[in-house]
């Protein structure tokens, strides 16, 4: 315990004789630990394409914002002006391309998501990244108003409601997602949507479907009624007498 003490006085002796550079350190120690915040935060950063995106981001699913410009009908991608969480002026626009995580999304869900989602914040969660796009899990807030008329803040998983109105579907996904728990855990929702939309009969292969069979139930009347007529048809015909000029 004397030794502790003895320690402890030799350094606050040291700090009152150099207090100078005690501050230096000090500084120095804050300095070094405020660029590695901002270098593992990037608040500055705005990403304009998925090399942007930092890997640990990723890991640690960080969340993200932005403002969706529109949607490309090429794999019903969400094209995000990202927002930082310092806005800086005058910087360079650029969007990030964002594909919904999880799900194959149907032209009916291309419209709807151009009705629903387009031109709204949103926050995006990176999942993984491609070569032309990130795959995120993507929350849409909305204010509603409840039975007393009160607003309400309400949070839309899209993959989700995509799923639930038939207008998506889940894809087979592989490793390494099919081992994370925060990926499967979101899977999990868009399985139990799919149940919904399927006992609900909701999306496009319940009317599909059965238009398919009416056509083809059509062609086949229509080739059965050929098939009647060309075998039929000259026997009932009435032969015209042929008129001689006299």
């Amino acid at each position: 315990m004397e030794r502790v003490k003895s320690t402890l006085n030799n350094v606050a002796d040291y700090m009152e004789k150099d207090s100078r550079g005690v501050q230096i350190t000090c500084y120095s120690l804050a300095l070094f630990g405020l660029t590695v915040a901002v270098r593992k935060v990037r608040p500055f950063s705005k990403f304009r394409k998925p090399l942007d995106v930092p890997n640990h981001f990723i890991k640690e699913r960080r969340e993200l914002e932005g403002c969706v410009r529109r949607i490309d009908p090429n794999g019903s991608l969400l094209i995000i002006d990202h927002k930082p969480l310092v806005r800086v002026p005058l910087t360079s626009s650029g969007e990030l391309p964002v594909k919904i995580s999880g799900i194959k999304v149907s032209g009916l869900g291309t419209n709807w998501l151009q009705s629903i989602v387009a031109g709204q914040n949103v926050t995006f969660v990176p999942v993984s990244k491609e070569k032309n796009f990130v795959e995120c899990k993507v929350l849409l807030k909305q204010d509603v108003k409840d039975n007393k008329q009160q607003t309400k803040e309400r949070v839309l998983n899209i993959g989700e409601c995509l799923v639930k109105v038939g207008f998506a579907v889940p894809e087979q996904i592989e490793k390494p997602l099919s081992e994370d728990s925060f990926f499967l855990k979101y899977y999990t929702i868009l399985l139990r949507a799919e149940k919904y939309a399927l006992r609900k009969q909701l999306g496009f292969k319940y009317y599909a479907i059965p238009t398919k069979k009416l056509l083809a139930s059509t062609a086949n009347q229509l080739a059965l009624l050929f098939n009647y007529s060309k075998t039929n048809l000259p026997k009932l015909v009435i032969k015209i007498p042929k008129v001689y000029n006299s």
